[in-house]
């Protein structure tokens, strides 16, 4: 195996190991709110991707995984939207793209309110 196959077999399974990060984190985003006892760590997660999506358009570790993949296969496509990508080449058909970042946004914020209301007001009432 040459040294350059090698070094893009690395790539490749540091591609995947981001991506299994990111999946978790995905899920963490999606169904932390049926975990109570997490809520704090929960909010945590959401308040760092809502800042990551606000100042920076897109999740880092999208960014990090298709860097090293685009390295691997330079002429994959994409534009770092994990959701977007995953959609289409699991589905086979695109969401629009303004649709997933509203979305995600309205889902984000949402979520932050309402934990923080659970939290902060309704723990008050006790």
């Amino acid at each position: 195996m040459t040294k350059l196959r090698r070094l893009k077999y690395w790539e490749i399974v540091l591609a995947n190991t981001i991506f299994l990060v990111h999946s978790v984190v995905f899920a963490g985003v999606f169904f932390g709110w049926l975990m109570p006892s997490f809520w704090k760590w929960y909010l945590a997660l959401l308040v760092v991707v809502l800042i990551s999506d606000i100042y920076l358009g897109y999740c880092f570790l999208s960014k990090w995984e298709f860097a090293l993949r685009k390295f691997a296969n330079p002429k994959l496509r994409y534009d770092y939207s994990f959701t977007f990508y995953y959609t289409r080449k699991l589905t086979g058909s695109a969401l629009p793209k303004t649709f997933i970042e509203w979305t995600g946004f309205i889902f984000l914020i949402s979520m932050i309110v309402i934990i923080l209301y659970f939290n902060v007001f309704v723990s008050l009432q006790y």
